[in-house]
């Protein structure tokens, strides 16, 4: 199920075109002009999370967020499926943040947020429906953060009888968040990102 919506991905934004250039200025400890290069010139599919790791980390590049980047939005969203242990950690850290700074669902037009909805939620299948041991219920808050509505997934998990040991887990996570936050401001501003704080409120009005 979650090739086909990978594949929609790549239908939807076939029409943007790669840009000219990411780099901003040249930077000895930032990216480069060989990863600019590889970047530009490398076959879509063919992209590595690595270079998307580096853009992210890098001070020198135009912004991730920006229109230019609209061409690798399929690769890197199938990226966020790679389980291969030969993965960037910058990337594995930092790409629904900086996904989030595309505001799909405020600049995206009606297809593209709908192939984007259909991603995530696939996503959120595939990983839900996995083992308890080897299940990750903290994507769905990364996934969130981008701006993704979870209340329809949430509503079809609930029915399901591994529910309450998943709420207890997404509760259990929220409470960790508290404790790690220096502040109550600190975790106020984390769960306001994207669409978090609908788990919160599904949680707390579930009957």
């Amino acid at each position: 199920m979650l090739k086909k919506e990978i594949e929609q991905l790549y239908l939807v934004f076939s029409n943007n075109k790669p840009p000219d250039k990411i780099l901003n200025f040249d930077c000895v400890s930032c990216l480069t002009k060989e990863e600019e290069l590889y970047l530009l010139k490398t076959p879509l599919r063919e992209l590595n999370n690595h270079i998307f790791g580096s853009i992210m980390e890098s001070c020198n590049v135009i912004e991730m967020g920006n229109e230019c980047y609209k061409f690798y939005i399929p690769r890197i969203l199938e990226l966020t499926t790679n389980e291969s242990s030969d993965f960037s950690f910058s990337f594995a850290e930092y790409v629904y943040h900086d996904f989030a700074k595309f505001d799909y669902k405020g600049t995206f037009d009606q297809k593209e947020i709908k192939a984007i909805d259909d991603f995530f939620y696939s996503f959120l299948e595939q990983e839900f429906s996995r083992d308890e041991n080897e299940r990750d219920e903290s994507e769905i808050f990364n996934i969130t953060e981008t701006g993704f509505n979870p209340n329809h997934f949430l509503e079809k998990i609930s029915r399901q009888k591994k529910w309450t040991k998943i709420k207890y887990e997404l509760k259990y996570y929220l409470e960790l968040q508290k404790e790690w936050a220096k502040s109550e401001q600190e975790f106020e501003e984390w769960i306001n990102k994207g669409k978090r704080k609908e788990i919160l409120r599904y949680l707390v009005n579930e009957k």
